[in-house]
């Protein structure tokens, strides 16, 4: 409920009154959450369980790809930026144990 400050006659001033509400603004509280009520109710959770590294995430974005909203240009943009990474950063651990390995020569060869 609203809470409004109102002047008391005789007691403690400005003590808190409680706003009364109409019907017609009762109603529109009760459509209002009737109309969250039915959104919510058309969104569809999941919970997924299981030990780390087991394809959480995995599952989850794979649903998100298949039945989500599209996504931007910028997604797709992060999404490029990301991967570039991960490419850069893969080739640098695999050049880094060619070294460690001593097969730098056997890249040359081949």
């Amino acid at each position: 409920p609203a809470v409004e400050t109102a002047p008391s006659s005789g007691g403690a001033s400005g003590a808190p009154a409680i706003k009364t509400t109409t019907a017609n603004e009762s109603k529109n509280i009760e459509a209002q959450l009737a109309a969250f009520q039915l959104e919510e109710e058309a969104i569809i959770k999941m919970l997924l369980l299981g030990a780390g590294e087991s394809g959480k995430s995995t599952i989850f974005k794979q649903m998100r790809l298949l039945y989500g909203t599209e996504r931007s240009d910028e997604d797709l943009r992060m999404y490029g930026v990301v991967a570039r990474s991960n490419i850069v950063v893969a080739m640098r651990k695999l050049c880094s144990h060619l070294r460690n390995l001593g097969l730098e020569e056997e890249l040359d060869r081949e």
